[in-house]
């Protein structure tokens, strides 16, 4: 029961242990590869990385590596914000900080809620251990573990927490979730419920729809441009080799491809946005929205295009 600031009174208290569990990994991380790099360990042979660990930051920043850093964080970063949304929403069992990751997690109920209260509580004595890490380094100027330090015999800690809630609680509430009917979640996201609206389609039992555009299109259309983009990749993959050998009549040959789109002539210009547009305009019969695209069970991409040859 310690809240003496009243904070899950402000705010969600699932918010707070999402937020509690994300910083006590990060830490946990950052307190492992701080002292590893105080004790030589390098990723990497390149001159940017043969820096102290204080200096390391601002190597980083010069060399180019945090941005790449970045953009994968706010990667993971994003998938965390659904699966957050969707378990405000009710749409999943999720509890606070579950992703799925099921590696050396035990089976058994109480197994379990004792890893729990272990990462909990490891991850706050991570987070205050990283803060004295960098207070310690930076007053220092030396490296991990920056003076002598007298060996303490620390007492057995208790098997129950009221700082977390005593084990009795916590099996006591995991068997209340576990009461509950489970909710289908996604195979390729575990941490996000199965998408809706893609029974029938190739690919529904992966689940992959985080963004949940299935809820808001119909999947037919989604599936639809799908195929689409694809085919027209596709093509466009081998035209894109083949142009460096081979050029259609009245088109300027290119070496490059790249250049091609600028040395096309208005002609020739003219003559692929007919061919596309009347592809375009014929294939669906004068049908091309997402209300009458689908009239008469039309598959999703099919066009009956050498329908022939694929009936076996």
């Amino acid at each position: 029961g310690f809240d003496p600031m009243g904070f899950s009174y402000a705010f969600d208290i699932r918010w707070l242990r999402e937020a509690e569990l994300k910083h006590g990994r990060i830490c946990m991380l950052a307190t492992v590869g701080w002292i590893a790099t105080d004790l030589g360990m390098r990723v990497s042979d390149n001159a940017a990385f043969q820096v102290n660990t204080i200096d390391a930051h601002l190597s980083m920043v010069k060399f180019g590596s945090m941005a790449q850093m970045l953009v994968w964080l706010g990667f993971a970063e994003l998938f965390g914000f659904m699966a957050m949304i969707r378990m405000y929403q009710g749409k999943t069992d999720r509890a606070a900080g579950d992703f799925g990751f099921r590696a050396l997690y035990p089976k058994d109920e109480a197994g379990q809620v004792q890893m729990q209260l272990k990462e909990l509580r490891n991850g706050r004595l991570a987070m205050l251990a990283y803060g004295g890490i960098v207070t310690a380094a930076v007053l220092t100027g030396k490296p991990w573990p920056f003076f002598a330090v007298a060996e303490q015999r620390v007492g057995a800690s208790s098997s129950r927490s009221a700082f977390c809630g005593s084990l009795k609680t916590q099996a006591v509430r995991g068997s209340a979730m576990a009461a509950k009917a489970e909710m289908e979640r996604s195979a390729s996201l575990p941490f996000l419920p199965k998408p809706a609206g893609l029974t029938g389609l190739v690919g529904e039992e992966v689940g992959f729809d985080p963004l949940a555009f299935a809820e808001s299109f119909d999947p037919r259309w989604l599936r639809e441009a799908e195929l689409k983009h694809g085919r027209v990749c596709m093509v466009a993959t081998v035209g894109f080799v083949a142009e460096q050998f081979m050029t259609f009549p009245g088109f300027t040959p290119t070496p490059n491809a790249n250049e091609a789109i600028y040395s096309a002539n208005p002609a020739g210009w003219a003559a692929l946005l007919f061919l596309a547009g009347f592809i375009e305009s014929t294939s669906y019969g004068g049908k091309m929205t997402m209300l009458d695209m689908f009239e008469g069970k039309r598959d999703p991409g099919n066009f009956e295009f050498g329908s022939g040859f694929l009936k076996g």
